[in-house]
């Protein structure tokens, strides 16, 4: 099929949740599909990075945004645009003249688009299917996050994720077909049989089992630690979970691994036994030479990567029911489950405490992750939705409904 993959951040270097995603979709496919991918970018990237995206075996088209458009999509939405933030900040009428030229000479078979914000770029008519990869639900992110945050940005988050559930059910019902990480994530958007889970995976050879020595009580959170979730997982890590550790482990140590940390998260290395690593060039050693993976988060949506990172590598992991109900996984066999920070401190100890424990679930862990969540058959799910919407598309055009 000819495609065209619509992206908002180029997907090299794969740092972020979405990149990552981008990247091995592409890197499979491509060799089976002529693809075009379009970059919706605030500034052109290096050539270095063009030739990386390249290098995947797809053609690179770059629509330059620039970085002026906060203002004026903030004044749209309090004029009375009903679009969200997320995708008016993303709104370019020169930008949208560029894809519909693409659009119009490419004669692609496919469109498809990653994340709302691409939505302003979607064909006008039937005649070019689209699907639509969503990846989680993003009203229900913007919903925790208001139910957690503690200053000016909580109305703000309530009131971006109304905005953005009217979206994503109007965008849904545009799509051919769209894409989500979890039955958790569809359910969350109205569930039905335009909606397909098509979970992430993991590179097994870049994340290899490690069964070696581990550090006696080394905890490690990883993650974008300027992502709100993170940042919220992280502190209460730190202020309310570690303290149980250290008091039944004294030895004990947290290490917070990841990119661009806030400065709430780069204030918590002020606690003793706290550490942190910004900006690593290969998360795998980092989740390697742990002996136990928290991810405690209580806000965010989607299927968690660093958990299945860490099971990847033989890291065993605890972790909060939230982010255990996106993953096909079996409490207490491939993970430990607690809700609570006295709780999550008292499984995690176990573990620390229990090394033949730890490994076994560690085994487990990477088994499953060989056996459900491979990259190949990922990008298997979006080729049969491009496949499932090309059959599906009209033998004539006719217009879409606007959103």
């Amino acid at each position: 099929m000819k495609v065209l993959f619509l992206v908002t951040r180029l997907p090299v270097p794969p740092w972020r949740g979405d990149q990552v995603r981008a990247y091995h979709h592409l890197r499979q496919l491509a060799p089976r599909h002529d693809i075009t991918c379009c970059a919706l970018v605030t500034r052109p990237p290096p050539d270095a990075l063009r030739t990386a995206v390249e290098a995947l075996g797809v053609r690179l088209e770059v629509v330059t945004l620039g970085t002026v458009g906060a203002g004026p999509a903030l004044a749209r939405a309090l004029l009375g645009d009903p679009r969200p933030l997320q995708v008016l900040l993303y709104l370019r009428q020169g930008a949208r003249r560029q894809v519909a030229d693409l659009l119009r000479t490419g004669r692609f078979d496919v469109v498809h688009a990653q994340l709302v914000r691409t939505a302003p770029y979607l064909p006008e008519d039937d005649r070019t299917p689209v699907v639509l990869d969503l990846i989680d639900a993003l009203s229900a992110n913007l919903a925790g996050r208001a139910r957690r945050e503690r200053g000016p940005m909580a109305p703000v988050a309530a009131w971006e994720a109304t905005r953005l559930a009217r979206f994503e059910r109007a965008l849904i019902a545009r799509a051919s077909r769209s894409l989500v990480v979890s039955a958790r994530e569809r359910d969350a958007l109205g569930g039905g049989e335009r909606i397909a889970v098509v979970a992430n995976g993991v590179d097994t050879e870049a994340f290899a089992f490690r069964d070696g020595p581990r550090p006696a009580a080394r905890v490690v959170f990883a993650g974008n630690l300027g992502y709100f979730p993170n940042v919220d997982a992280a502190r209460w890590l730190v202020a309310d979970i570690f303290p149980w550790i250290r008091a039944a482990l004294p030895e004990a140590e947290v290490h917070l691994v990841g990119a661009r940390p806030a400065r709430a998260v780069r204030a918590l290395v002020r606690t003793p036994g706290v550490t942190l690593a910004a900006a690593v060039p290969d998360m795998a050693p980092e989740l390697a030479a742990a002996t136990v993976a928290l991810v405690p988060m209580r806000a965010g949506t989607g299927l968690q990567n660093k958990v299945l990172e860490a099971m990847a590598v033989g890291t065993p992991v605890v972790a909060t029911p939230s982010v255990a109900a996106a993953l096909d996984v079996t409490p207490g066999t491939h993970l430990m489950v607690a809700g609570d920070a006295a709780e999550l401190a008292a499984a995690t100890v176990a573990l620390l405490r229990d090394p033949a424990r730890a490994r076994a679930m560690a085994t487990a862990a990477r088994a499953l992750v060989e056996r459900r969540y491979r990259w190949d058959d990922s990008a298997a799910g979006v080729e049969a939705a491009w496949e499932a919407s090309r059959a599906a598309a009209p033998a004539s055009p006719c217009a879409r409904q606007s959103v």
